[in-house]
């Protein structure tokens, strides 16, 4: 336990550059659906929010690629973080539990089922949860494979900002985890 988590890659290869998958404009965007929900889910989770909470701002998120904006962007991975993040902070004014189970996509799963937290990421969301937002926002776009530079321009910062922010939430992740005589070495 002494690093923090590796980040995921979220590099999205347009389906017209991809000839392993077939052409039809549905598969692409299922395949697209399937790799990037579950990550906007955990990238959201990182960010604060309940698997709920996070699973809700992420399918509204896609809902705003449909029907074919996500073709047209350079970046539909960071946009849809981006989305879905706004989503995530509009929920603050109605955060309650949900009381009925989160439906199940077609197939029949449900993909906040494929988020299933070990006590130590538990434990990391925990401690994520205590940062103040930017600098939780810095961790958690870094633990999604963003540099401080493409956040830094997602978000409408400055790169310093965002490399600060990271630097601070980064010691203050350390110190909670004891990890401090360590980190010093690695250095």
């Amino acid at each position: 336990m002494s690093e923090l988590p590796a980040p995921v890659s979220t590099e999205v290869v347009p389906a017209t550059l991809r000839p392993d998958l077939p052409t039809q404009p549905n598969y692409a965007f299922e395949a697209f659906y399937t790799r990037e929900m579950t990550r906007v889910t955990v990238f959201l989770m990182n960010l604060g929010a309940s698997s709920y909470e996070a699973a809700d701002a992420t399918h509204e998120a896609f809902l705003k690629l449909l029907p074919d904006k996500w073709r047209t962007l350079e970046h539909p991975g960071a946009y849809l973080r981006k989305i879905a993040y706004r989503n995530y902070l509009g929920q603050a004014s109605s955060r309650t539990l949900p009381t009925d189970p989160v439906p199940d996509r077609p197939g029949g799963t449900c993909p906040v089922e494929w988020v299933i937290l070990t006590d130590e990421q538990q434990h990391m969301l925990d401690l994520l949860a205590e940062l103040p937002p930017a600098e939780r926002e810095a961790i958690a776009w870094s633990l999604d494979g963003f540099s401080h530079e493409e956040t830094a321009q997602l978000l409408g910062k400055k790169p310093e900002a965002v490399r600060q922010a990271y630097k601070r939430a980064r010691m203050r992740l350390i110190n909670a985890l004891g990890l401090k005589k360590e980190a010093a070495t690695d250095e």
